[in-house]
């Protein structure tokens, strides 16, 4: 079974002390050294105000503008980008939330950032929430996460592989219903799309991941 699936991640947090940035910086970076993760030091002005923009050309998203932020993002493997990047005051900012604060979940003041994991089984989820929790416990006043998976609650790495094969499971039995509806030529369109709605219906609270005990 493809292992490619991949896993929301919510997370946000303010520093205890925006001095401590360099050390939080040089810490990431080496462990992104040692791990092979591409990463990018972020020294921008923060005697600036931001004015980052943000539109959609062609598809792709674009920014624009100054992005008054002092941190580090980073891939751990094939993640998408992690933000690690700080305003003046310690909060932490993406591109995406000084453009629009939210963006991501609906708070302005204490904005959220999101990252998907697991496209290699796992690996990078786990990793990542180590990493998090590491710097969380060393240097952020606050940090919250929003692990849809349950892993950053319980932290068994046992009981999480068990989530990922139920997950994909699931999500084999659901692509497979929904294939067998769309080629049954007995049903009617207002069938078939009647029946892809109740499909959803059933399969919602799974992929919401409320019936695996987690």
């Amino acid at each position: 079974m493809d292992d490619n699936i991949y896993i929301k991640v919510r997370y946000r947090g303010r520093l205890k002390n925006t001095e401590d940035l360099p050390k939080i910086i040089s810490e990431t970076e080496d462990i992104c050294k040692t791990n092979g993760w591409t990463h990018r030091i972020w020294d921008k002005d923060w005697d600036q105000p931001s004015t980052v923009n943000l539109a959609l050309e062609n598809g792709a998203l674009h920014f624009d503008g100054h992005a008054a932020l002092k941190g580090i993002t980073l891939s751990v493997g094939d993640t998408e980008l992690i933000w690690l990047t700080f305003t003046r005051d310690g909060l932490l900012q993406s591109l995406f939330t000084l453009a629009d604060p939210t963006y991501f979940l609906n708070d302005d003041k204490f904005p959220w950032q999101r990252v998907k994991t697991g496209y290699n089984g796992g690996k990078t989820h786990i990793a990542l929430c180590k990493l998090f929790r590491y710097l969380a416990n060393k240097y952020f006043e606050r940090f919250e996460v929003m692990d849809e998976s349950g892993y950053w609650q319980h932290q068994d790495d046992d009981r999480f592989l068990q989530w990922i094969n139920d997950y994909k499971h699931n999500h084999q039995l659901f692509s497979e219903e929904l294939e067998a509806i769309n080629e049954d030529d007995s049903l009617s369109k207002e069938e078939k799309r009647k029946r892809t709605y109740e499909l959803y219906g059933e399969y919602k609270e799974k992929f919401m991941r409320g019936d695996l005990d987690f």
